[in-house]
């Protein structure tokens, strides 16, 4: 197996320019384009979708910077659902929901993204439903993001579902070998690679023929074979690139942090007193349910897996994930004694095994 280090990354801008484009997201990038240069009057509200890393999120903040300069001094409101309703619980106990209202309905533009974390959230979803009513009264630009569409996010509410469903919806693909090979070449513009060839063209087109993820996956890769390279003292090469693009592949199919996954449910497993099989079991017993709910938090806040990789740990499926994320994430927010006491006792578990 390739000992393959990871550099940090750069952050890279989210904007228009650095963003690749190809056959499976050329229209999707066409359209924010087009709602970036006249917002509020077409393609209101935006919705866009698409798998973990295949540019959604990229297009939001790109419409988000894009505005920004253009609604004179409007504030370009992008933020998280899930940041939503942590700010919105927040000013809803100290009584300033006229400031949170003031600061929402009166935005330039809205720009939401990871809009299923919303789901079991019924006052939040319910101060967003009022919130998209105002802007879209005021011609105010909405652009929405999750991974799923609207009629496949599970748990929100009608009302909410039905504004949702009101918009145009653009699903973005994962690039093809053109496309993959247009973001390893830009990447390395970036890093300032490019024109002293610190990467050759044969093993770039190497690793877009082989590496099948997500655009994060292919950066992964590209720092990968650079400080594989490095460490041999060697030209990067198609050969090496091909081994490199092997690894990745496998990684991407494996949740991340084995060990940690494995230590989070062993845990939650402990505290509550349920085996392995239960836990991924059909029983709605509510000891069990809210174990794993509870598995479904963790596992997303302090492993780092995506709501489709805890699915395929517990055997559920995307939307059932973010209910129960949804549900923990509620409890805490409401200042739920009881169950900051069960995660924290949970979480002092799993430190005090990875210290033993």
């Amino acid at each position: 197996m390739l000992h393959t280090p990871q550099p940090a990354a750069v952050a890279t801008p989210h904007t228009f320019r650095t963003f690749v484009t190809g056959p499976p997201n050329a229209l999707a990038y066409n359209v924010a384009l087009t709602v970036a240069r006249s917002p509020g009057s077409v393609y209101n509200p935006l919705y866009l979708s698409s798998g973990p890393g295949l540019g959604k999120t990229h297009l939001l903040h790109a419409i988000g910077a894009y505005l920004v300069p253009r609604l004179n001094g409007a504030e370009v409101i992008v933020v998280s659902a899930e940041a939503f309703c942590r700010e919105f619980g927040a000013q809803l106990r100290q009584g300033h929901m006229l400031v949170f209202r003031r600061r929402y309905r009166r935005a330039g533009a809205l720009l939401l993204d990871d809009i299923a974390l919303l789901a079991g959230r019924d006052a939040a979803a319910e101060e967003l439903v009022h919130t998209l009513d105002a802007l879209r009264e005021a011609n105010r630009q909405i652009v929405l993001a999750d991974e799923q569409g609207p009629s496949a996010v599970w748990g929100l509410s009608d009302r909410l579902r039905s504004r949702l469903e009101a918009s145009l919806v653009m699903t973005l693909g994962a690039p093809d070998e053109a496309t993959r090979c247009a973001i390893l070449r830009q990447k390395l513009r970036q890093e300032g690679a490019g024109e002293r060839g610190g990467v050759p063209e044969e093993a770039l087109a190497a690793l877009g023929a082989r590496v099948r993820g997500s655009v994060r996956d292919l950066e992964a890769a590209l720092a990968s074979l650079a400080a594989e390279a490095a460490a041999r003292g060697s030209p990067a090469t198609a050969a090496l690139a091909a081994q490199v693009a092997a690894e990745i592949n496998r990684a991407a199919r494996q949740p991340r942090g084995r060990t940690q996954v494995e230590a989070v449910l062993q845990a939650i497993c402990d505290y509550y007193g349920v085996s392995r099989p239960l836990l991924v079991s059909k029983s709605r017993e509510m000891t069990v349910a809210q174990a794993r709910q509870v598995a479904m938090y963790l596992l997303r806040e302090d492993a780092g897996l995506t709501a489709t990789q805890v699915g395929q740990e517990l055997a559920r499926d995307h939307s059932t994930v973010l209910h129960g994320h949804a549900r923990i994430a509620s409890a805490l927010e409401q200042d739920d004694a009881i169950m900051t006491v069960v995660l924290d006792s949970i979480r002092k578990s799993i430190l005090q095994r990875d210290s033993a």
